[in-house]
């Protein structure tokens, strides 16, 4: 017992000595360990995107595979939309989101965008440096919290927890250089019915704090009520009206 204390003693003793900043020298020896048996490389998730009650396009979420970053692993995680050949007459849209997931902790290393809706232009890049907790964002320097997610791999994250009815959850999160924090309620069990057939689902509410105040209407998920809880249904309320995600294929 006591040579095991005094190797524990000179273990601490060498990173105080060694590390610039204690607390960022812990966290990155310590690096955090999430159980994932929600995803994997390969899941491919295909929705029906519906306004107000009509499809008008189609949205994918696909782990592609696992690439290096920052010299660890991590899943390179894509979100697609694309509207149908009949809304492109008149709103076409063409969006990307990838994100890159660290495998072990889930949690954010880059973050991109690359948005087209009518007229409507935007390709913005976040890069996560997770160890000296910062964002670069164009061109600007952010302070952010531990283990921050960004609005994709927010999800995947969620996936991950063990999730009841009437659970809260809170997690940090950055969208576009601003810092949030989540609040997600697991508010009841629901049946879901899709072109998959029926499934029984957590149904959630997603709400994004900045500041203590609400930045925007809150959207609700419903996680199908296993291990991997893959989001079956999504549903968020826009200027523009209703804006459903339903699940129509999954590759897993």
């Amino acid at each position: 017992m006591a040579g095991k204390n005094r190797t524990l003693y000179l273990t601490f003793t060498f990173l105080i000595i060694f590390c610039s900043s204690s607390t960022d020298c812990f966290a990155n020896f310590l690096w955090r360990k999430v159980d994932n048996r929600a995803f994997k490389e390969g899941e491919k998730l295909t929705y029906t995107v519906k306004w107000k009650g009509v499809s008008g396009g189609t949205s994918v979420m696909e782990v592609k595979e696992v690439v290096k970053i920052s010299g660890r692993d991590a899943y390179y995680v894509t979100l697609s939309t694309r509207s149908s050949k009949f809304f492109d007459t008149f709103f076409k849209v063409r969006d990307r989101v990838e994100s890159y997931i660290d495998k072990e902790g889930i949690f954010t290393w880059r973050q991109k965008k690359r948005l087209r809706g009518a007229k409507y232009r935007s390709d913005k890049e976040t890069i996560y440096d997770q160890e000296k907790h910062q964002a670069l964002y164009e061109g600007k320097k952010i302070d952010i919290p531990f283990y921050v997610q960004d609005s994709l791999s927010s999800v995947y994250y969620l996936r991950t927890q063990q999730l009841k009815k009437g659970d809260s959850l809170i997690m940090d999160a950055n969208d576009d250089g601003k810092n949030y924090l989540v609040e997600v309620k697991v508010l009841d069990i629901e049946n879901i019915t899709t072109s998959l057939g029926e499934f029984e689902a957590l149904k959630t509410e997603v709400v994004w704090k900045r500041e203590g105040k609400v930045q925007e209407d809150s959207s609700l998920i419903w996680f199908n009520n296993d291990e991997k809880k893959i989001p079956v249904k999504m549903e968020k309320q826009s200027k523009m009206g209703k804006i459903t995600m339903l699940l129509q294929k999954v590759i897993s």
